[in-house]
């Protein structure tokens, strides 16, 4: 399958270019934000054999770990929780560090020996997603796929309902988006979805997309 043009319009087109493309050795992750549940779907699909990684980090909302239950059944997908190391930093002495200890080394380590990986970012989300490409090509030739980039929240929350797939549950309750629970509150009138995200010094990104590296297992970086 090769991409055109015209497929670029449409995320299942990028997503399954690139399971043709790199296989097993293409990474899916989820927060179980709405837009990455799409693309579980789209994967299921193609594939029976979808496997995908959580970031359990010990500080998710109830709520989160019931839903990841609940849309691994409707789904038919093995999602694998992946944990920090214990005894780590934590939010209370330092946020860069805890995300640090609990996502970006849990997430290093469950990319370890991939060549690619998806996610859901959006270009209307903002910051330095604004700008964000279909592809983006990493330090030694890792890459992160990104099929929704050019899609934006109404598109997504359309194709979840026209596919009757539930939602987390405290989108409905003031929340936009949803990490940790000491580092999530609901949004006030007018913010964008991601402004309730609490993140170390005014950062609008956890670390996962900013201080990342990805051991492909062949030497490189």
């Amino acid at each position: 399958m090769t991409l055109t043009r015209q497929s670029l319009d449409d995320p299942r087109a990028i997503l399954h270019w690139a399971m043709d493309t790199w296989g097993d050795r293409l990474a899916f992750t989820t927060g179980l934000g709405a837009g990455g549940i799409c693309l579980l779907h789209m994967a299921r699909q193609k594939s029976a054999r979808v496997t995908c990684a959580f970031l359990d980090t010990g500080f998710h909302f109830p709520d989160t770990l019931d839903y990841l239950d609940e849309i691994q059944d409707v789904l038919d997908v093995r999602i694998q929780s992946v944990h920090p190391q214990p005894y780590g930093p934590t939010w209370r002495e330092d946020r860069l560090a805890c995300c640090d200890h609990r996502k970006v080394a849990p997430l290093e380590s469950a990319l370890a020996g991939k060549d690619a990986w998806v996610n859901a970012r959006r270009a209307d989300q903002g910051g330095m997603r604004a700008s964000i490409p279909f592809v983006e090509r990493q330090e030694g030739g890792f890459m992160k796929v990104n099929p929704l980039a050019r899609k934006d929240r109404a598109w997504v929350d359309a194709y979840l309902a026209k596919h009757a797939i539930p939602t987390h549950p405290l989108l409905s309750k003031g929340y936009g988006s949803l990490g940790c629970e000491p580092c999530t509150r609901k949004l006030k009138p007018g913010e964008d979805e991601r402004a309730g995200r609490l993140f170390a010094g005014g950062k609008t990104e956890c670390g996962i997309h900013t201080r990342l590296t990805v051991d492909r297992g062949d030497g490189k970086r």
